[in-house]
């Protein structure tokens, strides 16, 4: 075998293959009616939405879009991320677990959505999802699961048989779940964001906002007025309520290669330790993307959680070459729901603690705090209530 690149270049793949952008810095004088500060995911969705329903909006971004904790995902979309409903049902009760399971089933849905309407080229495909173990003894906790989303109705199936190159010992399915190329879609909202009333403003750092009826939201490069204010970046920059206390930063590490030989259409998560799989198409065949190694946020040496991969990866796949390496931070709030809604002051809105699964939960997001905008009651508001924590 060919002498291999063992640890990739570094840097997200999805960043590598798309071009930069080049949005200028906030003009001073403007109002809208919503400011959106953070550029990834959940900000561009919410501009989104509320533009398509004949908003003027501004997104703020410190950097440029679609740079920083958005592309350190897998970019998987499904009703679940993990085995998570056995226990939502146990912690929080069978209400809300619907609620998040209908959420997630959502999400999915309003992406499929817009991908078709907005015609964006994001390689979205429509395939499995198999949560899966490599041990007999845990296959019991695979057939609990079942048992909690077939409660939730969630269309669940056990497998026998999961189609990865090596052994198994069983998983549940999820059918009809997707992937995307996630740069290349927020970058297809962005064109059509940019223009006519409403902005995308690049090298912007919001400072703090002033509150009140019109609020003004204060920027390196100067204020902007506007009636709401939306605040998606990783860790609120304006946090009336602390949020920053419920949540838990942490790192995962993601690793891009070709094997020898072929790899099955689907994705695929073997839920402890937890490692996932999903391929993506380039020039030169499907490149596998493979997550895992979870560490704090601030760790003395990423190398030491790359070669861990790595050597995963290398007992499981007949590696060829290992392209790509790059790092995903998230945070994860107390209860491990995403917090999302109106904050304590008026017309202030957040969007925050996406627990590693920002594809969904960003686009629970924008709907959910579209909807409240709009002035549309939203049945999901309860439980991603950024206040539920305020009594504890």
């Amino acid at each position: 075998m060919a002498d291999l690149d063992i640890h990739g270049k570094t840097g997200s793949f999805w960043i590598k293959t798309c071009p930069t952008t080049n949005f200028p810095p906030l003009k001073e004088g403007l109002k809208v009616d919503t400011v959106i500060l953070g550029g990834g995911i959940a900000g561009i969705t919410t501009a989104t939405l509320l533009k398509d329903l004949g908003h003027t909006v501004a997104l703020i971004e410190a950097d440029r879009i679609v740079e920083e904790v958005t592309i350190g995902t897998t970019a998987k979309i499904s009703i679940a991320p993990n085995m998570i409903y056995s226990d939502l049902i146990k912690n929080l009760g069978l209400t809300k677990a619907q609620k998040y399971a209908i959420a997630n089933q959502k999400a999915l849905e309003k992406i499929a959505e817009i991908v078709s309407n907005k015609k964006i080229d994001c390689e979205f495909h429509r395939t499995p999802l198999y949560i899966y173990t490599e041990s007999n003894d845990k296959v019991e906790k695979i057939n609990e699961e079942i048992a909690a989303a077939k409660k939730l109705r969630l269309p669940v199936y056990y497998a026998d048989n999961v189609p990865l190159p090596f052994k198994t010992a069983g998983a549940l399915m999820y059918e009809n779940q997707a992937q995307f190329h996630p740069r290349k879609y927020l970058l297809g909202l962005a064109e059509n964001l940019d223009g006519g009333g409403s902005y995308i403003f690049e090298k912007t750092h919001a400072l703090t906002i002033n509150e009140g009826d019109v609020k003004e939201v204060i920027t390196d490069r100067g204020s902007i007025m506007t009636d709401n204010v939306v605040v998606t970046t990783h860790t609120p920059v304006y946090d009336p309520d602390q949020l920053k206390n419920h949540l838990h930063p942490a790192r995962s590490y993601v690793i891009g290669l070709y094997i020898n030989g072929q790899f099955p259409d689907g994705m695929f998560i073997d839920f402890d330790p937890v490692h996932t799989y999903r391929t993506t198409p380039t020039s030169r065949g499907k490149l596998i993307i493979v997550a895992g190694e979870h560490s704090d946020l601030n760790v003395k040496d990423m190398n030491e959680y790359y070669m861990r991969l790595e050597n995963y990866v290398r007992q499981h796949l007949d590696v060829k070459s290992i392209e790509y390496r790059w790092s995903s931070h998230d945070s994860v709030s107390d209860d491990g729901l995403p917090m999302i809604g109106m904050t304590s002051s008026e017309g202030i809105y957040v969007a925050t603690g996406f627990g590693f699964w920002g594809m969904n939960n960003g686009t629970t997001s924008a709907m959910i705090i579209s909807d409240m905008i709009e002035g549309n009651k939203t049945h999901l508001k309860d439980i991603f209530s950024p206040l539920r924590f305020k009594s504890k």
